[in-house]
């Protein structure tokens, strides 16, 4: 199977003259929201996110959440994508991802050498770390990852 990643020569931040998020006005940034513990395994993970992002019980397959673009869906099967880099122990950001799929900065279209493309959500808010939520367009709007990172890198996300 072929590798796909991003194209080169998108619009970024820069060319729309965006401010810099390590420099973002205050009033621009969301109050931090809570960090939830982190899974003792994968599966605990799992679990984690599952419940914080609205499945109704362990039994639920996927769930929605209304995002300004319109509905995203989330599949538990793919929330093992998000967790299994345990050293991020990345569902202690749920909360985080929450927020910035239903109240984001800013939403990017990012294009794939494949020809497809997935929405960049960008969460910026008044702590150390900032969220990067991914929603794979052609496979109805599905909730692909979410990541934590610092300003600085979240700018390098900020093109489509």
């Amino acid at each position: 199977m072929p590798c796909t990643h991003e194209l080169k020569g998108q619009q970024t931040w820069l060319d729309y003259g965006l401010p810099d998020l390590r420099s973002l006005d205050r009033a621009l940034r969301s109050c931090a929201v809570a960090q939830v513990p982190t899974g003792k395994d994968i599966t605990d993970a799992v679990e984690i996110v599952a419940s914080n992002l609205g499945f109704a019980d362990s039994a639920s397959s996927q769930t929605r959440i209304v995002s300004p673009l319109g509905e995203v869906l989330i599949q538990r099967v793919t929330l093992v994508h998000i967790v299994e880099k345990r050293q991020d122990a990345r569902e202690r950001y749920v909360k985080f991802a929450l927020d910035t799929l239903t109240g984001p900065l800013e939403i990017w279209r990012v294009a794939y050498s494949d020809g497809s493309a997935r929405l960049a959500f960008v969460g910026a808010y008044e702590t150390k770390r900032q969220m990067l939520v991914v929603v794979n367009i052609q496979a109805g709007n599905l909730l692909w990852n979410f990541m934590q990172t610092d300003a600085k890198a979240l700018n390098k996300h900020r093109h489509g």
